[in-house]
């Protein structure tokens, strides 16, 4: 009976050694895991396969007199002995890469394993001299020396430590890990107490042989797991993508849980400014930071994803709904940066579309589009920081769409047009320039430009739709020149989206050009607010103008927050005060709107005030001496004829 024993051993014991050098050769060719850890993994099964190798000889030469038996029993003796502490130090290399993760503790643990380990190493080197742990005697036989408690209490321990690290960060580790790694400290450590009692049979050695074997075909698992898992999440923040999230709002509509949510999109605020302020992969720190953030402050059944870029989708209990839109609105963020003493704070806040889930939602991608399309009316045409999709909203989403699709080939029809609202000196009462404003034209009707503006912002049309009318305008400063009229300067708006164009003022260059008309005059106005492009965009646009010899001004003044900065740093021909400055004439806001026009003089940029409607403001403004006036008081916005009559009386008698 013994005898079979020991040759079943025998077989387990090659049998192990042959699969972990097959899992070694696997491993050390197929990419399945990160670096760190596929060289921890490789170091675990090619000692371990070696040690089931070593105890294979040491067995099968014990008692062997012959001049290969003595060498053979020796050499085997040793490594398997030794091998025992150096699978231990793949093993905790192993556990470290995932508990480096955390930064959270255990090392001190980690540390003793590896010291234990060396410990180990020495005394059985030391052994080899004294024989104190183990000996070979005349025969040739292994036998156990005074100390041989050494050598299953070491491992003992140290398995011990194993186990207490695997149960405290259990979180960390991917379910089917941890169990192999629970496997690895539990088996072994309940061995090396048995190895202390039995004599002749390998049981730790054994037990190692089927743990490394474990963890190989059970981290396989995973890391094929994993690979089925990625394509359902964002790498950066490990959150679910759009087809994560979308499988899980179609677990909750199989659940029949799905009425019980509001579904989320929403988008961060000035994102491109926290990057120019800290830099791009500080930026995307911020954003990991930030979706950690929101995602520990929700349920475990509610749901967190993000898109891409800037872009999360959320699935938040109805009753935690007012909670999650105030996080929104503001959540700080902490971080650590070279040049600060200390850790900087940074407030994030998002623009939302919300969508009450019905129990009648059956389409998770239906779902989807109706919280993006809110989220798009939250802020590109409502201004406001959340929306909730209701049916007036969809109609006018609906509404949207249906002039997105008609915009392109009414702009090829060219039924929008520009009118000409005249700028008046009044040193002189007369024209003195004019702003071209998009008017649309269509089914015998004039559409205003509030109606179909913020459509075409919505998307990259407003760049193309602001050279049709820069075209369109050219066109007509060209046949006023051909039939000998004598036209002002004709501002036109281009949009702070153009500022993504790095050949922008070029473009708007060539287009003068090819009517032939003087530079002097056409005037670009952009609006004063930055919010995609940084200061050095607009400024590098307005100088590339200038040396075209064309004027620029900055249209909306005051209503942005780098007013100041803006009138120090571009040098604009033209500062276009913001119509609200004047809504009110009471001592105080005259004393604000002296200010600014004695700046603008002060700068060299001249100053207009636009939405002047009535006798008093216009009273106040020339006692200010701002004498370069835009408003109904004089007119509004006139069609191509009824502008080319004003210019052949450019006066204004009478008022």
């Amino acid at each position: 009976m013994i005898a079979v024993i020991q040759d079943v051993q025998l077989f387990l014991l090659f049998l192990g050694g042959i699969l972990c050098f097959l899992i070694f050769l696997f491993s050390s060719i197929v990419k399945y895991q990160s670096a760190t850890r596929k060289a921890a993994l490789l170091h675990i099964e090619i000692v371990t396969s070696l040690l089931l190798f070593a105890d294979y000889f040491a067995y099968t030469y014990r008692g062997n007199t012959s001049q290969v038996g003595f060498w053979m029993v020796r050499i085997s003796n040793f490594l398997l002995f030794a091998l025992v502490y150096v699978e231990l130090l793949g093993l905790n290399k192993y556990l470290r890469t995932f508990v480096y993760e955390t930064k959270k503790g255990g090392f001190v643990r980690l540390n003793l394993i590896n010291i234990i380990s060396y410990l180990g190493l020495v005394s059985i080197i030391i052994s080899q001299f004294t024989g104190f742990v183990y000996f070979i005697d005349e025969n040739n036989l292994y036998q156990r020396g005074p100390f041989f408690f050494v050598s299953f209490i070491a491992p003992f321990i140290i398995y011990l430590l194993i186990l207490s690290v695997v149960i405290q960060f259990k979180k960390i580790f991917p379910r089917l890990i941890f169990t192999s790694l629970l496997m690895f400290s539990i088996l072994p450590l309940v061995c090396s107490i048995v190895q202390g009692f039995v004599y002749g049979v390998s049981l730790l050695n054994l037990s190692i042989g089927i743990c490394a074997i474990a963890l190989f075909i059970l981290s396989l698992v995973d890391q094929n797991f994993f690979l089925m898992q990625i394509a359902f999440r964002e790498q950066a923040t490990g959150l679910p993508n759009s087809y994560g999230f979308i499988r899980h709002v179609e677990y909750l509509i199989h659940e029949g849980k799905v009425s019980e949510y509001n579904a989320f999109y929403f988008d961060i605020v000035r994102m491109g400014l926290i990057n120019r302020r800290f830099g791009g992969n500080v930026g995307s720190e911020i954003l990991v930071k930030y979706a950690h953030i929101l995602r520990e402050s929700m349920l475990e059944e509610e749901a967190l994803g993000r898109l891409g870029g800037n872009f999360f989708v959320a699935m938040i209990k109805k009753g935690n709904t007012q909670s999650f839109l105030d996080r929104l609105q503001k959540t700080d963020v902490s971080i650590s940066l070279p040049n600060e003493a200390g850790p900087v704070t940074v407030s994030i806040s998002a623009v939302a579309g919300v969508y009450e889930i019905t129990p009648e939602d059956k389409d998770p991608e239906q779902i989807l589009n109706n919280i993006s399309m809110a989220a798009n009316i939250a802020k590109n045409i409502k201004h406001k920081p959340y929306i909730f999709l209701s049916p007036e909203l969809q109609k006018e989403i609906n509404d949207v769409k249906i002039l997105q699709d008609m915009i392109p080939s009414c702009m090829a029809n060219r039924e929008f047009k520009p009118f000409y609202q005249p700028k008046v000196d009044t040193t002189n009462y007369t024209l003195y320039g004019a702003e071209a404003l998009a008017r649309w034209e269509h089914d015998g009707k004039i559409i205003p430009p509030n109606e179909f503006i913020p459509v075409l912002e919505q998307n990259e049309t407003i760049c193309e739709f602001d050279f049709y009318m820069l075209d369109y305008v050219c066109r007509d400063l060209r046949e006023w020149i051909d039939t000998g009229k004598q036209s002002p300067i004709i501002s036109v708006n281009f949009s702070r989206k153009n500022l993504g164009n790095p050949i922008l003022a070029e473009e708007i260059f060539n287009v003068v050009k090819k009517y032939n008309v003087p530079a002097n005059l056409v005037q670009i106005e952009i609006t004063e607010t930055l919010d995609e492009y940084p200061m050095e965009y607009l400024k590098g646009v307005v100088i590339a103008l200038k040396r075209y010899g064309l004027t620029t001004a900055i249209d909306d003044f005051g209503t942005g927050s780098a007013s100041i900065n803006l009138i120090k740093e571009v040098p604009f021909d033209s500062l276009k005060i913001d119509k609200n400055f004047i809504s009110s004439v009471e001592e105080k806001d005259r004393k604000i709107l002296g200010h600014i026009i004695s700046m603008a003089n002060d700068v060299g940029a001249r100053a207009i005030t636009e939405g002047v409607e009535t006798e008093e403001q216009l009273s106040v403004l020339n006692a200010l001496g701002c004498t370069k006036i835009q408003g109904f008081y004089f007119d509004g916005p006139l069609s191509k004829q009824d502008f080319e009559k004003r210019l052949e009386n450019p006066v204004y008698k009478n008022l």
